[in-house]
């Protein structure tokens, strides 16, 4: 199938890349959608920060109602390559009214360090105009990170702006009350397919500042 043929060379050039993960795509706070039943997608990006270039790739398909996704990361300082598992169903759907609701779960870890790692999230989509030209993302769950659990929490904002760009803004508290935040620019490129550039910072870990270049691309409905 196409999605196949394009999504599994895309992702063994770009899991070659260093990775280091934290949230769905290049973003850090989830939304409540989902890819097509029955399709694919890939979401990567690399990040540049002090430590080095980080990168991350996350193929995903939608089999009996749920999102199932594997992605694989490698950071500059870190040994082996790491993996995350994860699985998202939509409880409301967005289309049938102005706002969305799912959950997802998830389980990461490496060869040194197998399945240490978990989340589960509640992520909420809210339409804040009649077009759906403005979307707020809000996260709340529970997560376990490099040790320590904790709550987790987030908000985005969407904003269409004319053409095929997207404003995003977003924070995100983790599991260690560690906090992320970026600002950046969504570009379409055509229809499945954007570009994603952003900035942003986390308050109190070795990234520091970054700037995270992604690429996303999803099989046409």
């Amino acid at each position: 199938m196409f999605h196949c043929r394009v999504l599994v060379p895309l992702l063994l050039s770009t899991a070659l890349l260093p990775l280091d993960t934290h949230a769905a795509a290049s973003l850090l706070v989830d939304d409540a959608g989902i890819t097509d039943a029955g399709h694919c997608q890939l979401e990567s990006w690399v990040r540049h920060t002090k430590a080095g270039l980080h990168g991350t790739a996350v193929p995903a398909c939608t089999l009996a109602g749920t999102e199932w996704s594997l992605g694989l990361n490698r950071a500059p300082a870190t040994p082996g390559i790491a993996w995350a598992a994860g699985a998202k169903r939509v409880l409301i759907a967005q289309d049938q009214r102005r706002w969305g609701l799912a959950l997802s779960a998830g389980l990461g870890g490496s060869r040194h360090l197998p399945g240490t790692d978990w989340n589960l999230n509640v992520p909420l989509t809210l339409g804040l105009d009649a077009q759906d030209r403005v979307q707020l993302h809000l996260n709340l769950g529970l997560a376990r990170e490099n040790g320590i659990g904790g709550h987790t929490d987030g908000i985005g904002l969407q904003i269409a702006l004319q053409g095929r760009w997207s404003l995003l803004a977003e924070v995100a508290h983790y599991a260690a009350r560690d906090r992320g935040m970026q600002v950046g620019l969504r570009r379409v490129l055509w229809p499945g397919a954007s570009l994603d550039l952003f900035g942003g910072r986390q308050r109190s870990s070795g990234q520091g500042h970054w700037v995270t270049l992604g690429f996303n691309i999803a099989a046409p409905p």
